[in-house]
């Protein structure tokens, strides 16, 4: 069983999966997103190495502001996060971990080919979804994957029903 979280942007999603991936108490691989805003204002998406923060470098770039939106590499998707989701699904028994899907990496066919390939595979994967993206549909619809919506009424114990779900065979 995969497991999805989503819900409102600063609800506790990222968080919730950090936890459930602390108390799994399995080896993670994968990706984590996060933005950091340089000296001169902008503020850049970076892709990492699962549950590894210091990449924060030129190379791990995945969207960059121009004209006030964020604008995503398409080719750093396609490079950079099938790499790290590969690389993550030849690790037997690693717990894969997608933090974030969302609309950014619409147009990345091959990062989204890798996605597709961990849900068809043998390791447990846990994501984040951002709501109302159409392109993944097919997460969504896929048959061994649960979507829990997190809240500010329930944050605290979905990492628990997330980890009852990921160790259902």
């Amino acid at each position: 069983m995969h497991v999805f979280l989503t819900g409102d942007r600063g609800v506790g999603k990222s968080f919730a999966l950090r936890r459930t991936a602390e108390l799994s108490g399995l080896p993670c691989a994968g990706f984590r997103t996060r933005f950091l805003t340089r000296e001169n204002g902008a503020s850049a998406l970076y892709m990492v190495p699962a549950l590894q923060e210091d990449l924060l470098d030129e190379a791990h770039i995945v969207a960059w502001p121009e004209n006030g939106r964020m604008r995503g590499l398409t080719e750093r998707f396609d490079t950079l996060g099938a790499a790290l989701l590969r690389e993550a699904r030849q690790r037997p028994g690693a717990l894969i971990l997608m933090d974030e899907c969302g609309h950014l990496e619409r147009d990345a066919l091959a990062f989204q080919a890798e996605i597709r390939a961990c849900l068809d595979g043998d390791n447990p994967v846990l994501g984040v979804l951002r709501k109302g993206q159409a392109w993944h549909s097919f997460i969504t619809e896929h048959p061994r994957v649960r979507v829990l919506t997190v809240t500010e009424a329930n944050r605290d114990s979905i990492p628990g029903e997330a980890l009852r779900l990921l160790k259902e065979n």
